[in-house]
């Protein structure tokens, strides 16, 4: 009985045992999933660029924001970013280049709470490792250092038709506000205002303004943008004027000194461009169906300046059969310009080209309305040209293989129109030397019933024609004195 007892007290207290150790293995499992499940999630990058820098008071500054996806295809965002807008305020939120292509909401922002959003939606998704979001412009309105920082609401979505959101880290930027530099000289000039235009006047005025308790004024006027003037009083005066400058860049500087301390150099940049465009001929261009229906020409210019550069062209049309007292009138256009043409008239087209100083290059051209054949001869020289040699190379090679073939049945033709009276020189020349041919004939040849073609020995062009009775009316006897006879009669000529 005992021994049943302790058998059935170890069966238990091993049973006992054998669940307490799977409890500890499911609590450290389980516990052991629960701190590293973070980890195996996958996760994704929100940064600013820069993320740190100084600014002057009132200045303006961008910062960019971008996305990297850690080689994971994305296809949505929901930015969200902090400022202290005591230190900065957003001029404008810039889109511009962007990842997100559509956007779900306009990009948005709030200077009183000092806030910024970016929602949107990226197309077939994006995997990249600095996609840019969109930009902020920020203003520095107060002296001080502040963060920009992502809300911890900011969502990314990975691209995987779930919606999952990703796991984000959120980066940071920490700007300084410092104070604004003081101010160097303002300076002005009444003959060439605005810094970055040019004018083709060479004797500039420059004046400045003077402060309250200001000594004097260093200056210089030279081609260098940055030159600082040497800390020697040359002038109480606030206008200063230079004659016959150089065409190029020129530089103002100037700086004043105020209880015994000199301040910051203002610097005024004078652009100079005195030289017109280069010099160009405007050429005349007529097309075929305009000249025959529309009666119009295309004038075609184009010029270049060296240093402002061309600003526009102007032409004016002037016609020859009228009065010279009448001016044109000049309009704006582009190059190739279309000029009517009618039946009479004889016209000069003039071209101005008008350079960024003002500066103005003229030339013209004298049109007519040309004759179509020469025209289109003209314009089309080069294939006419070609034709033409196609043309006598092909008259070469007929020539050469057809020619002589046409040549000698155009001979034989004449020959048989004009019969013994025609000879050629060849003919001559070889009868000229040539002596009789001794024919011998049978008597059985000279059958009565079968006398065969002779062929008489070649006459000479001036001997004459003796008439031969027909064959088959002469006896034996009588075609052999015919035949004699008419061998003596040659004799005698070639004699």
């Amino acid at each position: 009985m005992m021994k049943l007892f302790r058998s059935l007290f170890l069966i238990i207290l091993l049973f006992v045992c054998i669940i307490n150790f799977l409890s500890i293995e499911s609590f450290v499992y389980a516990q052991s999933i629960e701190v590293n499940a973070p980890s195996l999630l996958s996760k994704v990058d929100l940064g600013f660029s820069p993320v740190a820098g100084s600014f002057e008071e009132n200045s303006t500054f961008d910062v960019q924001i971008f996305l990297n996806t850690r080689n994971k295809s994305v296809n949505g965002v929901e930015v969200h970013v902090k400022f202290d807008p005591d230190k900065f305020f957003i001029v404008h939120p810039l889109v511009g280049t962007s990842i997100v292509g559509v956007w779900v909401q306009p990009p948005a922002f709030d200077n009183t709470h000092g806030t910024a959003s970016y929602v949107g939606v990226i197309p077939d998704g994006i995997t990249t490792s600095s996609g840019l979001v969109g930009t902020i412009t920020f203003k520095a309105k107060k002296i001080g250092k502040a963060l920009v920082s992502f809300d911890s609401n900011s969502v990314v979505l990975f691209n995987d038709g779930l919606g999952t959101k990703a796991v984000v880290n959120f980066g940071r930027a920490q700007f300084s506000v410092v104070p604004k530099a003081p101010q160097g000289v303002l300076i002005f000039s009444e003959t060439h205002p605005i810094e970055s235009d040019w004018y083709n006047n060479t004797s500039p005025v420059i004046s400045w303004e003077k402060e309250k308790e200001v000594e004097g004024f260093s200056y210089i006027f030279d081609n260098k943008p940055f030159t600082i003037p040497e800390n020697t009083i040359m002038t109480t005066e606030t206008t200063k004027s230079f004659e016959n400058l150089n065409d190029g860049l020129w530089y103002f500087h100037i700086k004043s000194i105020r209880k015994g301390i000199w301040g910051n150099t203002g610097h005024f940049l004078v652009r100079i461009d005195n030289t017109p465009p280069a010099d160009f001929t405007p050429t005349t261009n007529y097309l075929l169906a305009a000249t025959i229906f529309v009666e119009r020409s295309l004038i075609s210019f184009f010029t270049t300046d060296n240093l402002s550069g061309v600003d526009r062209y102007e032409v004016g049309v002037i016609d020859k059969n009228q009065s010279t007292v009448i001016s044109p009138v000049f309009i704006e256009t582009e190059s190739p310009y279309q000029v009517p043409i009618s039946k009479d008239s004889k016209l000069q087209v003039i071209v101005r080209a008008i350079d960024k100083a003002g500066n103005i290059r003229e030339s013209s051209i004298d049109i007519e309305r040309p004759f179509a054949i020469l025209k289109f001869l003209k314009d089309n020289i080069v294939y006419v040209l070609l034709f033409i040699i196609l043309i006598g190379f092909i008259a070469v090679v007929f020539h050469y293989l057809v020619g002589h073939h046409i040549l000698r049945g155009l001979h034989k033709i004449r020959k048989i129109l004009y019969g013994e009276n025609y000879r050629s020189k060849d003919d001559e020349k070889s009868s000229s030397i040539s002596s009789p041919i001794p024919i011998r004939i049978s008597k059985e040849q000279f059958s009565r019933d079968t006398i065969p073609s002779l062929v008489y020995p070649k006459e000479s062009p001036t001997s004459p024609i003796v008439p031969v009775p027909p064959i088959e009316s002469l006896s034996l006897e009588n075609f052999k004195q015919e035949l004699s006879k008419n061998i003596d009669i040659t004799k005698e000529n070639l004699k």
